[in-house]
């Protein structure tokens, strides 16, 4: 005879592992997010925190948790666009990897916005990416 308490006991060790997991991957986050703020950022830091910011969305999108998964491509999104604004002394290959990153990132939030049937803020968000992307070149 199964115990009454078991499957919440279950769910409560496996959102407390989440909560965990989720919290060490926010230490590495705010690890790799550091370097953007100085003016000497390199490449391989640009796509260190980008992974890092894919890595957390995909465990939240694994587990089930669409809002984390969306909240951390929209910061990631919104982080890679004001890296553009931050420093306009950067070196070009720096602009155009960061537009690639910021691409992908805005695919991967229209794909959120379609599959809750929202065309309207999928298109919105390409519109001014692409207008974005043209002031930028």
């Amino acid at each position: 005879m199964p115990i009454p308490h078991s499957f919440s006991l279950w769910i409560t060790r496996n959102l407390d592992a989440y909560q965990e997991t989720l919290e060490r991957l926010r230490v590495e986050y705010y690890l790799a997010e550091r370097p953007l703020y100085h003016q000497h950022c390199t490449l391989g830091q640009l796509r260190q925190f980008n992974d890092m910011s894919l890595k957390i969305a995909d465990y939240c999108y694994t587990q089930g948790d669409d809002d984390n998964y969306f909240a951390v491509l929209l910061a990631l999104h919104q982080k890679l666009l004001e890296q553009l604004h931050s420093n306009v002394q950067r070196e070009p290959l720096f602009k155009v990897q960061t537009i690639q990153l910021a691409r992908h990132s805005m695919t991967g939030l229209c794909q959120v916005f379609i599959a809750q049937g929202d065309w309207q803020k999928a298109s919105e968000l390409q519109r001014e990416f692409l207008q974005y992307a043209d002031s930028m070149s």
